[in-house]
């Protein structure tokens, strides 16, 4: 099992007017961080919207926070799979401080729908086996 990994510095952008970090930020962060993966898997964004039949919308998100992250705080985003069923698949994301303190998680389960129908669908077999690849079995 391999992780997702993704470095990253909290900017001015990501912030409130107190330099730390707000809620919709962790997942702005998610988000990002999920595109990226996401390409890693040889299945980018416009792959999907441009040529695949499906299209995986986020179904559920939730979020706790254990440290605050504040302007110019480097961080390590780990993102694994930690879910896939039949037409749904969960991803974690796990954000570190440098000092390797856990800071907070996100989760995002994502639907497998088809695009025509917008009903949903399995899952396909090479999606599947990219993810599996990710896959942290708890």
């Amino acid at each position: 099992m391999a992780s997702f990994k993704r470095r990253s510095v909290i900017r001015l952008k990501d912030t409130d007017a107190a330099g730390i970090i707000f809620f919709l930020g962790y997942f702005v962060f998610a988000h990002e961080t999920y595109e990226l993966f996401l390409e890693e898997i040889g299945y980018s964004l416009r792959r999907i919207i441009e040529q695949e039949s499906f299209s995986l919308p986020i179904v559920h998100a939730e979020s706790d926070y254990h440290k605050m992250l504040k302007l110019e705080d480097a961080i390590t985003i780990v993102l694994n799979v930690t879910g896939i069923g039949t037409a749904s698949f969960t991803l974690g994301y796990d954000y570190y401080l440098e000092n390797q303190e856990l800071a907070g998680r996100v989760k995002t389960v994502h639907a497998c729908i088809d695009k025509a129908t917008l009903k949903k669908m399995p899952i396909p077999e090479e999606l599947r086996q990219a993810l599996k690849k990710y896959e942290k079995v708890t």
